[in-house]
Order: C-alpha cells, then sequence, then structure tokens
C-alpha cells in the first residue's frame, strides 16, 4: 500500500470533506482507490462474518459484502439526485459521485477495523438468531457514518432542500439494508447447506423482526412470506388448482 493511500485513508477518517470535490478530474484520480479501499475493507469484514459458519461460507461472503457496501451508490445514487432536480446546479453529479465512494470508502476502513470485533463475538459461539442482529447493529454502526459523509456534500439550504437529504439519507439505509437480504446469508445457520444466494422472500424489515424475537426466546414459528405481485400470482394458481383438485370426481 503506497504512503499515498495510507493519507487518503487517513483523510477519510478524519477530514473526509477533504476529499469532496466538483471536479471530474478528481473523480478520475481517487475513484480507482476509493475503490480498492471499499473492496479490501469490506472483503475483511465479509470474511470474519463468515467465519461464524466458516469453511466455504468465508469466501462467499467476502465476495458478497464488497457487493453490498457498492450497491447504494451504484443503486441509490441517481434517485438521491432526482431529490434535488428542483435546483439543478446545487449538486453535481461529479461531487454526488465522489461522495457516494468516500461514503463508502469511509464505511468500509470501520467495518475492517471493527472485524476483530465481531470475529471475537462469533469465536464465543452465539445464537444464530444472535449472530443475524448482531451483524445487522454492526453494518448500521459503520455505514452511519458514510451517510453523514454524502449527506455533508448535499445541499441544504432552505427548508426543501433539507428534506431532501433526509430523504436521501433514508433511501441509501434502506437501498442497503434491502441489499444485504437479497444477498443473505452472510451469517448461515450451522445446519444449513452453504449456498452463495438463497431465494428472496419476504423483506429485510420482518426478518429482523423475527431475528430479534426468537433471539430473546420468543419463537413464534415464522417463516419468511413470500411477498409482492409474482408471490401473490403463484398464490393465485395453486388455488385455482386445488378448486379444480376438488371439482374433478
Amino acid at each position: 500500500m503506497t504512503p499515498s493511500t495510507l493519507t487518503l485513508i487517513a483523510t477519510l477518517l478524519r477530514a473526509p470533506a477533504e476529499v469532496l470535490d466538483d471536479r471530474a478530474d478528481t473523480l478520475r484520480q481517487l475513484a480507482p482507490r476509493l475503490l480498492a479501499i471499499t473492496l479490501v475493507g469490506a472483503a475483511v469484514f465479509g470474511g470474519v462474518t463468515g467465519a461464524y459458519r466458516g469453511g466455504l461460507q468465508i469466501l462467499f461472503a467476502a465476495i458478497k459484502m464488497p457487493i453490498l457496501f457498492l450497491a447504494p451508490v451504484a443503486i441509490g445514487l441517481p434517485a438521491v439526485r432526482a431529490l434535488f432536480a428542483v435546483d439543478a446546479e446545487a449538486v453535481s453529479w461529479q461531487r454526488l459521485g465522489l461522495a457516494g465512494l468516500v461514503g463508502m470508502a469511509r464505511a468500509s476502513i470501520l467495518a475492517a477495523a471493527f472485524a476483530p470485533v465481531l470475529w471475537l463475538f462469533y469465536s464465543l459461539e452465539p445464537d444464530y438468531h444472535a449472530a443475524i442482529v448482531v451483524l445487522a447493529l454492526s453494518l448500521a454502526v459503520v455505514a452511519l457514518p458514510g451517510l453523514t459523509t454524502l449527506a455533508s456534500a448535499l445541499p441544504r439550504v432552505g427548508r426543501r432542500q433539507v428534506l431532501a437529504t433526509l430523504g436521501a439519507v433514508g433511501i441509501l439505509g434502506v437501498v442497503t439494508a434491502q441489499a444485504g437480504w437479497v444477498l443473505r446469508p452472510f451469517v448461515a445457520r450451522p445446519t444449513a447447506e452453504v449456498a452463495f444466494l438463497r431465494p428472496l422472500e419476504a423483506d429485510v424489515f420482518s426478518a429482523l423482526d423475527a431475528s430479534l424475537d426468537s433471539a430473546q426466546g420468543r419463537y413464534r414459528g415464522w417463516e419468511p412470506e413470500q411477498r409482492g405481485l409474482i408471490s401473490e400470482g403463484l398464490q393465485r394458481v395453486e388455488r385455482q388448482q386445488t378448486e379444480r383438485q376438488e371439482v374433478t370426481p
């Protein structure tokens, strides 16, 4: 790692606003290193997360965690830009893109720094649901500084801009949470078959609610519910098939 990269990491941690700039050349110069920092930091954190199950799950989690960190930048920033469309000059694409990369890089550095704490907790062999809840809390803690960095790059002049900034932070937070649910498992059950991805079921909020109850010993026989238009269509087809079977002698 070159000294310039070390200096960049120190700046990201202490004064990330110094990196933000509206110039396109700044984005071109810093983007490769910011992406590299994000990939390495998130991969370290992901590997520790997968260590709860061990084996191939370590590699799978290390591959998916960088995707989770970069998903808000790739998916959420266009929506964030749209919130400020009433004042097109308020935030440029260059500044918004750089702010997103800076925020994710900062979050990944903090995640890598927090990884030993998470590894220590997992070494105590906690309950699966407790491991899920702690992972979610850890992601929230390390992501908050990144979202704060991004929010600092957005204009906050007047009530409309304040509401837009809050909406932008909310969008990125929801995108990050749901992306983590789509990319699961990161923490795999000790008895489950190791898989890179699981079928899409329910949503992250209902799953976390169930895990919170289970972590406290309140098991309610919850199974992820399939929702949405596709699920409703499948359920309708199943009902029709059942009705035809009942009619057929």
